[in-house]
């Protein structure tokens, strides 16, 4: 995930790769997820009033790998009145991220023909059956 921009593959993240995925920050140093087939990523853009894992009051600098095994939220909001956060976790449903995206005040802006996509997973992803983002640099 590099704002404007999240992933979402169609493998389970453990299986899902890109170049420099293990190093700190990984703003600075990972690449974009490998694709071995065009149908395997999708990307879409979003905005909205979203903290990244390096900013915000409890920002840290992480790599890709340390945020999709769900050691910090790709997205979180803030709120200092007392509104429940939203964190959108690595592995987030396509459906589930556009609604926490929605829920924080912000918009989801899929490709044209997005919705004639299959979105079920390759026979390679094992068992899960949504697609979900990979975290990454232009890439969670």
């Amino acid at each position: 995930m590099r704002a404007p921009w999240a992933y979402f593959t169609r493998l389970t993240l453990d299986q899902q790769w890109g170049d420099g995925w293990e190093r700190v920050p990984y703003e600075q140093h990972a690449g974009a997820p490998y694709t071995d087939s065009p149908e395997q990523i999708l990307t879409v853009a979003f905005d909205g009033p979203l903290y990244t894992p390096d900013l915000g009051y409890d920002g840290k600098e992480r790599s890709v790998n340390e945020i999709n095994r769900g050691e910090m939220p790709w997205l979180r909001t803030q709120s200092f009145v007392g509104n429940a956060p939203i964190h959108i976790m690595a592995g987030v449903t396509l459906e589930s991220f556009v609604e926490q995206i929605e829920l924080a005040g912000g918009h989801v802006f899929a490709p044209i023909g997005w919705g004639a996509l299959r979105l079920e997973p390759s026979e390679r992803a094992g068992s899960s059956d949504t697609p979900a983002p990979a975290g990454g640099t232009v890439k969670g």
